[in-house]
């Protein structure tokens, strides 16, 4: 009986050290390979070296303004099964760092004794963690972390865009550079103990990592600045649904300044209801532009000689086009007048008999060599073309109404780029914003200018400018537009706004105003738009106050010394 038991057992015996063996076998031979990597995870750290993020930065006279950049602070967490006294902790937070905690979610949340990790506030300050610490309390978890910041708050906000949550430019030129921005991350790999500590011999970097590239734009921080109040005043003054404008040197396409309001602050971003406001009106928004493409199309009919300032024509207040009546804005005819009167009385009569002196197809062929139709280029993502389909058309009343800014639709940058042809002697430059990129390994890559289209003669854009010029110093504002000491050329517009859900024309109005100075030697061009104002029917009783503001502030702010120095020496 001693000895069946005795060989039983050592059957067991054997059995189970049979199962050992074969569990070894498994172990180090099957699968030697998974605990070899597993062995080697436990002591391998990898980590991701996180690039930064370059700025947007404006080179301003002696100094260098950011107006985006990186931020670094701390996020604060607690563990609620380690924390202490939760109505302390609370107040602690509160008053540390200054932010609006509601109480209850706080309680709700340290409540939660099975949840070691609970997240209560982004972004806190190296001086709130130092005052956090102070308090000894337990339970409370920082962690770094890094976020984008705007020192301008909502200046130039969307030409500048914003930074999203998950890290990626949104809109503006956050969006266009995202890439050369986000720069790309290093990996680090190295050996630890089981306690953690990395072991200095085992160091190893794989890639290290390149921090984003930093975008100097053409902004000019003091333009920007004042080009944003004059347009915010003048949407206030007159309860306006929209205004914008844009700054630009007409000789090379360099934008000092494009604001549209209303705008936002890219720090606050999350807390705009409506996305729209995002999207940058100059480059995203189109209009019908009225009378300011006048002048654009005077210079085509006097381009190819078709008229010439000694022209005249019969003006008897309408013409009839297709079967359809086009008047003035005030449906008077003058009799026989010159050229000049088409500008200065702003009359669409004049604009039709230049475009019939031309013909459809010259008229159309100069509107597409002005750029209008297609993106201007300008590095700003979303950028759309204008809408000038009607000139497709094989009726001539499409191309009348063209003629004076009507039944076609551009963006404010699109007229701005075509307009600045009559500033420059007759070339279609190239609108930019970025100056220049700087790499990470230090290497500049600067504006590259490119080469302006001739759209007319230099002698035509000398022509026209001269008109214009007559207009501000005889009717603009029946002559309050003028700037002592300078000679200014300039135009208003007044068009009617297209209704939105049939045909025709609606009872409200896009103001525009464009002008450029030294008339004959120009350093700026300011395109000024106020869209749906109330109170007040033309534009030059809305912008012609703005436009001086802008202009006088640019002569001053640059030292442009007068090219008419005999009227300030006037007593």
């Amino acid at each position: 009986m001693i000895i069946k038991r005795l060989t039983r057992l050592s059957f067991v015996v054997l059995a189970l050290f049979g199962l050992m063996l074969l569990r070894l076998f498994w172990v180090q031979i099957i699968q030697n390979n998974y605990y070899k990597a597993r062995a080697a995870g436990q002591r391998t750290l990898h980590e991701t070296l996180q690039a930064r993020r370059g700025e947007i930065l404006v080179h301003e006279k002696d100094q260098t303004i950011s107006f985006a950049t990186t931020k670094t602070g701390w996020l604060l967490a607690i563990n609620p099964k380690l924390l202490g006294d939760p109505e302390k902790t609370y107040e602690v937070f509160k008053n540390a760092t200054h932010a609006d905690i509601s109480k209850d979610e706080f309680m709700q949340k340290a409540s939660k004794k099975q949840d070691p990790y609970e997240v209560i506030l982004h972004r806190i300050s190296r001086d709130a963690k130092s005052e956090i610490e102070a308090a000894n309390l337990n339970g409370i978890i920082f962690e770094p972390e890094e976020w984008r910041f705007y020192p301008a708050g909502g200046l130039a906000s969307h030409l500048i865009g914003f930074v999203g949550a998950d890290g990626t430019g949104q809109y503006g030129l956050e969006r266009t550079y995202n890439k050369a921005l986000t720069g790309v991350n290093g990996v680090f790999e190295g050996e630890k103990t089981l306690g953690g500590q990395i072991l200095a011999f085992g160091k190893s970097l794989l890639r290290e990592e390149q921090n984003g590239n930093n975008i100097f734009i053409t902004i000019d921080a003091g333009v920007q600045t004042h080009l944003e109040q004059i347009i915010a005043g003048a949407m206030k003054e007159y309860n306006a649904a929209s205004a914008g404008g844009i700054v630009m040197d007409p000789r090379t396409g360099k934008i000092l300044a494009m604001a549209s309001v209303p705008s936002f602050d890219p720090n606050l971003y999350s807390k705009e209801k409506n996305i729209g406001i995002f999207q940058n009106p100059n480059t995203e928004s189109l209009f019908e532009m009225g009378s300011v493409m006048k002048p654009l199309t005077m210079a085509a009919a006097f381009d190819v000689g078709a008229a010439t300032p000694e022209t005249t024509y019969f003006d008897e207040g309408n013409v009839v086009i297709d079967k359809q009546t086009i008047s003035n804005y005030d449906r008077k005819g003058r009799g026989r007048i010159p050229m000049y009167e088409i500008l200065a009385q702003s009359l669409n009569t004049g604009a039709v008999f230049l475009m019939n002196a031309m013909g459809k197809d010259v008229f159309r062929s100069y509107m597409y060599s002005y750029g209008f139709g297609k993106p201007t280029g300008v590095e700003l993502n979303n950028e759309v073309a204008g809408n000038i389909k009607n000139l497709e058309s094989t009726r001539t009343v499409e191309y009348a109404t063209a003629s004076f800014g009507q039944g076609i639709a551009v963006t404010p940058i699109e007229m701005t780029r075509a307009l600045s042809s009559l500033a420059n002697g007759g070339n279609l430059i190239h609108p930019y914003l970025v100056e220049e990129i700087r790499n990470g390994d230090g290497s500049v890559v600067k504006h590259e200018e490119k080469t302006p289209e001739r759209v007319m003669k230099e002698e035509t854009a000398k022509t026209v400018t001269r008109l214009l010029v007559e207009v501000v110093d005889k009717k603009l504002a029946n002559g309050k537009g003028k700037i002592p000491g300078y000679s200014v050329a300039a135009k208003t517009g007044t068009a009617q706004i297209a209704q939105e859900d049939r045909r025709g024309y609606s009872d409200e109005f896009l103001h525009t105003f464009f002008g450029y100075g030294p008339a004959y030697d120009s350093k700026f061009f300011i395109y000024l738009y106020l869209e749906k104002p109330h109170g007040i029917r033309f534009a030059s009783e809305s912008l012609t106050e703005p436009f001086r503001s802008m202009i006088r502030f640019l002569f001053s702010y640059y030292e442009i010394p007068p090219d008419r120095p005999q009227e300030l020496a006037r007593p």
